[in-house]
């Protein structure tokens, strides 16, 4: 019976792998014409771009940073920050630039009116979900056979 609860106590500690990543996925839409729904790996700490669109006539560009995961308040979250910028004619204009602390795997959304006598209204509904080395290359390795087909 010790023998059990000994086997049992090493597996419980043992450390989960390392979730160096992180999959973000978005859906944007404009005065409640959906725009874009992007996606990408983040790798924690460091930034990534989804640019959709021809930025040389128009296009929407998604800087997505996350940062490691975190306790606010009793509760996991992934912050995530993304600026959002409207490229017209080769040049870049930010829109929005909002932060979430997003709850793995749960829907976070944030609703803005972009400035500068625009007055469009945006929404971005994000979810950000930690992944391992092993998930992120199996994810892409997924993507590189689809693509085949």
């Amino acid at each position: 019976m010790l023998g059990v609860l000994a086997g049992f106590a090493t597996i419980a500690t043992a450390d989960e792998p390392s979730a160096g990543y992180c999959e973000v996925a978005m859906e944007f839409s404009i005065n409640g014409k959906t725009i874009a729904a992007p996606s990408a790996i983040v790798e924690f700490g460091k930034e990534a771009e989804v640019t959709i669109g021809n930025p040389d006539e128009h296009a929407w560009q998604f800087r997505i940073v996350a940062d490691e995961p975190t306790i606010v308040r009793r509760a996991n979250v992934i912050p995530v920050s993304v600026e959002l910028y409207e490229i017209g004619e080769g040049k870049p204009y930010l829109r929005s630039s909002p932060r979430f602390n997003a709850v793995p795997g749960r829907r976070a959304d944030i609703d803005t009116i972009f400035a500068d006598g625009d007055g469009r209204r945006a929404h971005i509904a994000l979810v950000a979900n930690p992944r391992s080395g092993a998930e992120v290359e199996a994810l892409r390795n997924a993507a590189g056979d689809a693509e085949m087909q």
